[in-house]
């Protein structure tokens, strides 16, 4: 999932992935940090980093979020990759109800087509296609065959 952050009044756009406890953050640059939530909970949040501590608290206004941590403050807003395109719409790049990943039929780097099949998900014995809406090429995939996923959380990213 990608966000705008503003540090210190320096806005970035970067790519945070979240499996389990695992917390990966992945900036412009391509540089990249990984850290394990400890703790989370009552708007609070542990996080080791290298074994380094840190804790952090935070505050979210809808799509709007802020985050304190060692007197700074960080505040961050997500990125809509799907824009245009209907979540509830079985074409979309999420799922529109709670299903499991049956097939993934791309790879990175694969170059796709407006109404390619991307994925099949399975959800009360039905098969629910995602396809591409527009052309383009597979930057990430955030799901794997046999991987549960909930509605409205991105499973695939279609670059220009």
């Amino acid at each position: 999932m990608k966000f705008k952050i503003n540090i210190n009044g320096t806005e970035q756009e970067i790519n945070a992935t979240r499996q389990g406890d695992q917390l990966t953050l992945t900036k412009p640059d391509g540089e990249t940090l990984t850290a394990e939530i400890v703790s989370n909970a009552n708007g609070k949040m542990t996080l080791s980093i290298n074994g380094r501590m840190l804790q952090i608290a935070g505050h979210k206004d809808g799509d709007n979020r802020q985050i304190w941590s060692n007197g700074r403050m960080l505040s961050y807003q997500k990125v809509d990759e799907t824009a245009g395109a209907d979540s509830a719409d079985p074409g979309s790049l999420s799922a529109s109800i709670p299903a499991v990943v049956s097939e993934v039929l791309v790879a990175v780097g694969d170059a796709v087509a407006a109404g390619e099949r991307l994925i099949l998900l399975e959800s009360m014995k039905m098969i629910i296609p995602i396809t591409a809406p527009a052309d383009g090429t597979v930057a990430e995939l955030m799901c794997a065959a046999g991987d549960s996923v909930a509605p409205g959380v991105p499973l695939v990213i279609i670059s220009d």
